[in-house]
């Protein structure tokens, strides 16, 4: 019979095997892959890099990627900062459910939300009819490109909202905590002193210092889903390249010898670039939330609302708006999938019609009907539960087990390599797992299975982000409490544990499904036209088809429809489960 020093053992010993293999699995195609290229091309590591900036594509990838990045971090503050305030401040009627809205934008898939900014700035659409033309720029958009002498100013405008829009969420649940638990004293108190007398020295006094790591964390984040944006870039600026849309462009025909060495060249060059800014990036992210943490949880959230009452006029002004930029681009695809527009003696008119629907569910004009795509959408999305949970709950109870033995240099390495596939896009996930297979062994390419590794290693990272805080509250005490009542080593874990971890455990099953449903960037690497194809592959193909035929674009929107309320769904099943106490937090 096995002791409790045997159990433990074997505990740690399993850990350590799923960390080192999750690791390997991160690591290793990415390394075969730049082998694989850096063979093909004849070039070192060092000598693609340098090479990265003698080239004009690169060069302009890299200025535009940081362009955008940045503006859209600045815009998402713009509008996501006033939102957090009024939000976390005040009282408000059902304000989990107001959460879950703004919430949306940040799981719905990329390939959905490009498809309702496409309804949204398309001719005809909502911000045309007020003379807003972001699609072929003409009016006071024509006027700015004009002046600015700036090209494709209406594409770039377009691509910033959509990322606004994606990432808005992030500052919301990032800077409304903080703000909504903050002791009410505190604001009083420093009106008293001469350093806040005035709205600026409190700003300076109080705000900054206080919800500041909030706002660093929220910024640095929105900027690294910024940089790795694919579907936004691929469809909102198509004129224009960002190191992501670049590298998933050439990788294509990236890899193989003697043909297309210049694509090979371009993917080594900037998977390196890319992997070196995102690692940063990330580093810079990960030292802001240990900073961010440190400044929660101050007082009762309900007793600080009630104290300062309910919001002005302005503030529920600044709600609606928030809550109509959220939901407007989602409604706007599902109308669009009813919406058949036809050209008749040169007049469009529009007919509100099932036929779209009725054509995609039957897989007219495209590969495969959207049963059969989600179909596939839903066995990837449940193998990648099922490998997602069982690794991150691992790792989670490992980074605590670490904590609570005082390895505190140890915990924050497994930390930071269950973060590592955010620092390795989608896109750069999915060619190294393409390139690897190719000098490992090409027919893994007939594997059904194939695009479930980048789902897993893609949505771990967020499993460890739920289970993690919910596994450092537990009380062991309940533990000991359960052993002395003599139950079984099973019992035990079951009455101290997994009873007190199914509503984080119902959280991270809900997000992982919806991430692994709406994943785009690997897939569209690995899979792109075949009887595998998932619903975001589906969408992406009929959209990319000549629009000749009027079913094309309202048959994308239907199935972008059906993605978006399985999404939908499963976000509002994690909401409902979530756990009381935990805010707004992830």
């Amino acid at each position: 019979m096995l002791t409790s020093k045997d159990r433990t053992l074997i505990s740690n010993s399993i850990q350590w095997t799923v960390i080192i293999a999750f690791a390997l699995t991160i690591i290793l195609p990415l390394l075969y892959a730049i082998m694989r290229l850096e063979a093909v091309t004849g070039m070192s590591s060092l000598d693609s890099v340098i090479s990265f900036f003698t080239l004009t594509e690169t060069k302009e990838a890299l200025r535009f990627t940081l362009l955008e990045s940045l503006f859209s971090v600045i815009l998402t503050l713009i509008i996501g900062l006033p939102l957090a305030w009024q939000l976390g401040r005040y009282e408000w009627k059902h304000i989990s459910i107001i959460r879950s809205l703004i919430s949306i934008p940040f799981v719905m898939p990329a390939i959905v939300a490009a498809m309702g900014f496409l309804a949204l700035i398309d001719q005809g659409g909502p911000l045309d009819k007020i003379g807003i033309d972001l699609r072929t720029e003409s009016g006071i958009i024509g006027n700015i490109s004009s002046v600015t002498g700036i090209e494709n100013t209406g594409h770039f405008i377009a691509l910033i909202i959509a990322h606004a829009w994606f990432n808005i969420s992030l500052v919301v649940r990032m800077v409304e905590p903080t703000l909504s638990t903050m002791d009410p004293r505190w604001e009083e108190q420093i009106r008293l002193l001469p350093a806040g007398s005035s709205r600026l020295g409190r700003v300076k006094n109080l705000w900054l210092p206080f919800i500041g790591p909030a706002i660093a964390c929220a910024s640095a984040l929105c900027f690294v889903f910024s940089f790795t944006s694919f579907a936004l870039v691929k469809w909102l600026t198509p004129t224009k390249s960002t190191l992501e849309s670049l590298m998933a462009d050439s990788g294509g025909t990236a890899g193989i010898y003697n043909y297309r060495i210049d694509t090979s060249e371009i993917v080594l060059a900037v998977c390196l670039v890319q992997l070196i800014i995102l690692v940063t990036a990330l580093a810079i992210t990960s030292r802001l939330q240990r900073k961010h943490s440190l400044r929660h949880a101050i007082v009762s959230e309900l007793s600080a609302r009630k104290s300062r009452g309910k919001a002005s006029l302005f503030g529920k002004a600044v709600l609606i708006g928030g809550l109509i930029f959220t939901l407007l681009p989602l409604i706007l695809v599902a109308i669009s999938s009813f919406v058949v527009r036809t050209v008749k003696n040169g007049t469009i008119s529009s007919d509100f019609t099932l036929d779209a629907w009725k054509n995609a569910w039957q897989g007219d004009n495209s590969t495969l009907s959207i049963p059969e795509a989600l179909s596939n959408s839903l066995i990837y999305a449940l193998i990648t539960l099922i490998f997602s949970i069982i690794i991150g709950w691992i790792i989670a109870s490992s980074i605590n087990r670490l904590e609570n033995s005082g390895n505190m240099k140890l915990a924050k390495i497994v930390d930071m390599i269950s973060l590592a596939p955010l620092a390795i896009s989608a896109v750069m996930i999915g060619l190294g797992i393409l390139l690897g297979i190719l000098r490992w062994n090409p027919a893994m390419f007939n594997w059904f299975l194939i695009p479930v590794i980048p789902h897993v290693l893609l949505t771990t990272p967020f499993v460890v982000r739920v289970m993690l805080p919910a596994i450092r509250s537990l009380d062991i005490s309940f533990e000991e409490q359960a052993k002395m009542l003599g139950l079984s080593p099973t019992k035990v874990w079951i009455h101290s544990r997994l009873s007190f971890l199914l509503g984080p455990l119902a959280v991270s099953s809900s997000l992982t499904i919806a991430f692994s449903l709406g994943e785009f960037g690997a897939t569209w690497i690995l899979v792109r036209s075949g009887s595998w194809d998932t619903l975001s592959i589906l969408v992406d193909q009929l959209m990319g088809q000549p629009k000749f035929n009027p079913l094309v674009y309202p048959m994308a929107m239907a199935s972008a429809t059906v993605l978006m309320a399985l999404t939908f769904v499963l976000f509002l099943l994690a909401e409902k489960v979530r756990p009381d106490g935990e805010g707004s937090g992830f």
